[in-house]
């Protein structure tokens, strides 16, 4: 599929997405959004591809929804159509339940880990888009806000439930209700980010870190662990336990245990085919 607003690479087991809008520091418009879903659609078909990085061109992350998308909205403007469907959970991915069907909330649906690399700016719905990653690697020039309490808005796509999941309550409400910029290093400090690095090391870090998923780690397992965690967030224990115990059984029944076991006892690298 051709992209207009993102840009879609694959190497070694790598699918980068690239927010291409750097003129408007990347900021969200409906086509945007839909190609991002798009892309993330066609890495999970794609059985060659083990990993995918977000990130943004020029600057910034995602510098929010587009200027003028806000402006048209306020003024009561009709609303611009859709193109590319921006919510439901990705297609043979992960069945986290309705809420992580909706838009930018479909990420964790994806069943391959997702990666984000933060180059920029990450306000708004960029932000979201940063939280919605399964882990977060921050150049030292990232800054996050969630921006919707400046805007007369209220926070969107389900932040208000992920982001003290990942931060706490009380960080979690001191960034929503001030709606403050968060600069990489703080972000770090709090947990809003799992990786710091200076800017000319953010993108061979994040690539090392998907290479060594694909060369040491199942890809059945990966989606398995997705699975658990996202699900976990809202289970309570005794059904987190319940579901381990069957998928800690069908792993043991699985080719990728016997390689793995096979690659440890061999002491060389497994070669797992994710079944």
């Amino acid at each position: 599929m051709a992209y207009e607003d993102v840009i879609y690479e694959t190497q070694d087991g790598i699918a980068t997405i690239t927010f291409n809008r750097p003129d408007r520091m990347n900021a969200m418009t409906l086509l945007m959004g839909g190609e991002i879903r798009a892309a993330l659609q066609q890495a999970s078909n794609d059985d060659a591809i083990r990993v995918i990085i977000l990130t943004g061109a020029g600057r910034g992350f995602c510098a929010g929804a587009d200027a003028a998308r806000l402006s048209n909205n306020a003024a009561g403007k009709p609303r611009e159509q859709e193109t590319l469907p921006n919510a439901g959970a990705i297609d043979g991915g992960l069945d986290l339940g309705t809420g992580f069907a909706a838009k930018y909330s479909y990420l964790p649906t994806t069943p391959k880990p997702v990666l984000a690399a933060v180059n920029g700016a990450a306000v708004g719905v960029g932000m979201v888009l940063a939280l919605y990653a399964d882990i977060r690697f921050a150049s030292t020039k990232a800054r996050f806000s969630s921006a919707f309490a400046k805007r007369g808005l209220v926070p969107e796509y389900g932040v208000a439930w992920i982001l003290p999941r990942i931060v706490g309550p009380s960080k979690a409400m001191d960034i929503l209700l001030s709606a403050r910029m968060v600069e990489a290093e703080e972000a770090y400090r709090i947990g809003l980010v799992d990786h710091l690095l200076e800017p000319e090391t953010l993108m061979d870090t994040a690539r090392a870190y998907a290479r060594d998923l694909i060369a040491q780690v199942s890809p059945r397992s990966t989606r398995i662990v997705k699975e658990m965690v996202y699900r976990g967030l809202d289970q309570d224990f005794a059904a987190a336990v319940d579901f381990a115990e069957t998928e800690t059984r069908a792993a043991g029944q699985s080719n990728d245990f016997k390689e793995g076991i096979a690659a440890w006892q061999e002491k060389r690298p497994p070669r797992f085919t994710g079944t």
